[in-house]
């Protein structure tokens, strides 16, 4: 064999093993991101809500997996932390475009309620998340802002939704971040970019035709 012919077999070995590797890992090539790996994940298998005791910025406790709380109703989540300036401005720009929108589409009356959820709780209390809801003039009666009251749940949190957070070593993190639908039965959906709230808008438009 010549020697141009052994170092092809190589590399085309190494190009098996690359492709071998990424498979699994991209969901069948499907997923070049993590962020986009979680959608794909979430569009096939719906994730249930798990029980998990969170605060609000009322100070009222509730359980994570009973929130969706009403027949038909239908939670747009997302998680961040209040003294980000990057992307959980995204974020909360997607929440209140969300937010707005509900006044524009009665068939979303009393549907849709959107939850922010703070992965920073030592420093997001709930004095913090009222002070970054009115910021947001978040309304009270659809849009909760919370944070886990066990530091165990910390985690299970941000494994729950993909979310992979960092120290920055300036007193932040770097963090990735999403829009979660969640459906009445309380399993997360949807994820989607937090630049694009408007596909969020298009998903709940179309459920709302659905039977609660």
């Amino acid at each position: 064999m010549k020697p141009m012919q052994k170092t092809l077999l190589a590399i085309g070995a190494v190009l098996l093993l690359a492709v071998a590797a990424l498979y699994p890992t991209t969901r069948g090539f499907q997923a070049l991101t993590a962020d986009t790996a979680r959608r794909v994940e979430l569009a096939r298998d719906p994730r249930p809500l798990p029980s998990m005791t969170l605060v609000d910025q009322q100070r009222q406790a509730f359980d994570l997996q009973t929130y969706p709380g009403q027949p038909g109703r239908w939670t747009v989540a997302t998680l961040v932390y209040t003294q980000c300036t990057a992307i959980c401005r995204a974020s909360a720009t997607g929440l209140a475009y969300i937010q707005e929108a509900l006044a524009e589409h009665p068939a979303l009356e009393g549907r849709v309620q959107l939850l922010t959820l703070s992965f920073d709780p030592a420093r997001d209390t709930p004095e913090q998340l009222d002070a970054y809801a009115r910021q947001l003039r978040a309304r009270a009666d659809i849009w909760r802002f919370a944070t886990v009251t066990q530091e165990a749940d910390l985690l299970r949190m941000l494994n729950l939704f993909d979310i992979i957070v960092l120290p920055d070593r300036m007193g932040g993190y770097d963090h990735n971040a999403g829009l979660f639908l969640v459906n009445p039965e309380g399993r997360i959906m949807r994820a989607y970019d937090v630049t694009r709230p408007d596909l969020v808008l298009a998903d709940l438009l179309a459920f709302s035709t659905l039977a609660p």
